[in-house]
């Protein structure tokens, strides 16, 4: 385990009923939202005819709208946390909604980019997410616009790719493993998996933003190479 990756779990154990009660308060949220709009968006539907595939294009739509805002939200209150500031659930979330524009767009592009890699033999694409994982960070942290956080990421980011992809495969390993064990104890219920799914979401904002801190305060020479 790198030292990265500990100082990050350490941060995460340190300041997890906070970041916790951010996420599972912006989940309730959105599932009270979606319990909302689901009668307008089918209107006329019975219960019955409501299945997966049809509400697949409405569930599509939410993530559309609150993922950038959710996202831009939780990296406030990471920062906030780790400067000692300490804002509120409402004041990372408004934090989160100024900046929404600027994070579909941002999201839009990087998912397009590392989609593209993805396509090319799946590594390009892992290597570009490397690359473009500052991304959210530099447009809300940073204020910048998609298409400078792109190319200044790129620039810090570069000579730094097999420094983050080692902590991201023991984050995912970590998660294999814990999914493995709620499923032998027979914890595999939609509500568990929910929460450990988001628990594992919220480590990984909290371990780039560590990454984020290293490179913003001593980017990587730029006469490294990938």
């Amino acid at each position: 385990m790198t030292q990265t990756f500990k100082e990050a779990f350490y941060f995460f154990r340190s300041n997890v009923l906070k970041i916790l009660t951010y996420t599972f308060a912006i989940g309730l949220l959105v599932l009270l939202i979606a319990q909302l709009l689901i009668p307008v968006f089918f209107d006329g539907v019975s219960a019955e005819e409501i299945n997966q595939e049809s509400i697949r294009p409405f569930a599509q739509l939410m993530n559309l709208v609150i993922q950038p805002i959710y996202t831009g939200g939780l990296i406030v209150l990471i920062y906030s946390l780790a400067k000692e500031q300490g804002k509120g659930v409402l004041n990372s979330l408004y934090a989160g909604v100024l900046r929404w524009p600027y994070m579909l767009l941002a999201n839009v592009i990087t998912s397009f980019i590392i989609f593209g890699g993805l396509l090319l033999f799946v590594l390009p694409g892992i290597w570009l997410f490397s690359r473009l994982f500052l991304v959210p960070y530099l447009v809300i942290l940073k204020n910048k616009t998609p298409f400078e956080a792109i190319i200044d990421s790129f620039k810090l980011t570069k000579g730094y790719s097999l420094t983050i992809l080692i902590d991201i495969i023991i984050l995912v390993m970590l998660f294999v493993v814990g999914f493995v064990f709620i499923n032998l104890v027979q914890l595999a219920n939609p509500i568990i998996l929910l929460a450990y799914i988001l628990i594992f979401q919220s480590m990984a904002y909290v371990l780039y933003y560590r990454h984020y801190e290293i490179l913003i305060k001593s980017p990587v020479e730029l006469e490294q190479t990938d």
